[in-house]
């Protein structure tokens, strides 16, 4: 599945690619690398999103981050996280930085596996920018979307890529600001609204 994001930023147009699907081929996308031997085959069947960036600015210009937020469910229990996801690189205390990638023009990868029985993932990622490229701690959605997968008794379902606007920036905002005190991340426009909350189902 294919889908395409357009955006703004400083008075230049630009989209996101976003590929989506069933993780066929584990070491296609570098489970081996992961040292997780357990996950390699479990991966099979979950989903694997790229979204790729396309913007006519430059250097500093295009400097842009993508941030996720998840919700992750481990029935029969109902334990709930709501966490920000980053690289384990940016986990260190001396890093805090609300990155899921970052870079000119970044793309964004994830391939989620789980070896969990019954579980329920449910993510939000946005494309956001800073008014200053990268001097301050201040972030500003450009577009984004929402995606997620169910276990059920080991078996992997995929559920849609959707669109996502204000609603789930709103969302991932409270659990953002919770974690990044320090960080302003700004509200989106309202008539950038596409979806709803994403809720785990």
């Amino acid at each position: 599945m294919r889908i395409s994001l357009a955006f703004a930023l400083r008075s230049r147009a630009g989209h996101v690619e976003v590929e989506y699907g069933p993780n066929e081929e584990p070491a296609r996308w570098g489970y081996p690398l992961l040292g997780l031997e357990s996950l390699v085959e479990r991966s099979r069947g979950c989903p694997v999103v790229r979204a790729s960036v396309e913007y006519p600015g430059e250097g500093y210009a295009a400097a842009m981050g993508w941030i996720q937020v998840t919700a992750q469910r481990w029935p029969p229990a109902e334990r709930e996280e709501l966490l920000v996801d980053v690289a384990p690189q940016m986990q260190a205390v001396d890093a805090r930085m609300p990155y899921f990638a970052f870079g000119v023009r970044p793309t964004f990868f994830d391939a989620p596996s789980t070896d969990d029985r019954d579980y329920e993932f449910r993510a939000a990622a946005f494309l956001t920018a800073s008014p200053d490229a990268l001097m301050t701690p201040v972030v500003e959605p450009l577009c984004g979307f929402s995606w997620g997968y169910r276990v059920v008794d080991e078996t992997p379902h995929i559920d849609p890529l959707e669109p996502a606007g204000a609603a789930e920036w709103a969302w991932m905002r409270r659990t953002l600001e919770r974690d990044y005190p320090a960080w302003t991340f700004r509200e989106a426009d309202p008539r950038a609204d596409l979806g709803q909350e994403p809720t785990l189902r």
